[in-house]
């Protein structure tokens, strides 16, 4: 048998059929990026959306916020658009978890209309209120604060807080998280469980790419306590260090 051919009429239904068909469309997500370091409050801070965004085909809407505590000090560093990931419910969990400094984040893909559309902190208060609060702490003290270093992080608004005591060990980091429109580098300083890199298990949070550096004044401090004995030049770095310390 040969090869059978249309009809005008039958190719007119078949096309008809074809369009009633449901086709994929694009997702429109909000787009946004936040990275505030300075007078965060959990119950006050808003995430303004303003702007929205067409995305590729099969993309969804990412949100995902973190939150850090260092001390009395705060900073939230998030990231809203389209994300190529599978959907997944709200998440939200420590990264690094108190006592001591803490890394919080809360990370969502949907595929609904404007579905990233958080704007507050309140996973984050939740969170907190069901973790057990440090309540005693040692003689011990390290500089605190988290913020760019050229602003929130300048000489003057370094603190110094005493650790507790599950935490008694100073931290100091530079970190760089990137995903589309942010990228925001800033400094983390504070009292952690020991000198080592928190986020090392950490390469991504959400879309959000993360690097993280141990300042010199970390990677010295290493050193010192894996040496038996010091040098006189590596007494006088270290009274250095002390300086910057106290």
């Amino acid at each position: 048998m040969g090869p059978q051919h249309l009809s005008p009429a039958q190719l007119l239904c078949l096309l008809g059929a074809i369009s009633t068909l449901p086709r994929a469309a694009a997702l429109l997500c909000y787009e946004a990026t936040s990275s505030l370091f300075r007078a965060v409050s959990l119950h006050d801070w808003k995430w303004l959306l303003m702007r929205s965004m067409v995305c590729k085909l099969s993309e969804g809407c990412e949100e995902t916020l973190v939150f850090i505590e260092t001390g009395t000090r705060r900073g939230v560093v998030g990231f809203k658009g389209c994300s190529p990931a599978s959907s997944y419910p709200p998440q939200v969990s420590y990264l690094v978890s108190p006592p001591g400094l803490s890394i919080a984040s809360y990370s969502r893909v949907c595929r609904t209309y404007l579905c990233n559309n958080l704007t507050n902190l309140d996973p984050f208060v939740k969170l907190k209120a069901g973790t057990p609060k440090s309540t005693a702490f040692s003689s011990h003290s390290c500089p605190t604060c988290v913020g760019e270093h050229s602003k929130s992080c300048l000489p003057n608004f370094v603190t110094t807080d005493f650790c507790p005591y599950d935490a008694s060990k100073c931290y100091s980091s530079t970190l760089k998280f990137q995903a589309g429109l942010l990228n925001t580098t800033f400094l983390l300083l504070g009292c952690a469980r020991g000198h080592h890199k928190l986020l090392s298990d950490f390469h991504h949070i959400g879309n959000i790419r993360v690097t993280e550096v141990l300042n010199i004044l970390e990677k010295a401090q290493v050193a010192s306590a894996e040496r038996s004995s010091h040098s006189p030049a590596w007494s006088i770095l270290s009274s250095f260090l002390l300086a910057f310390r106290d």
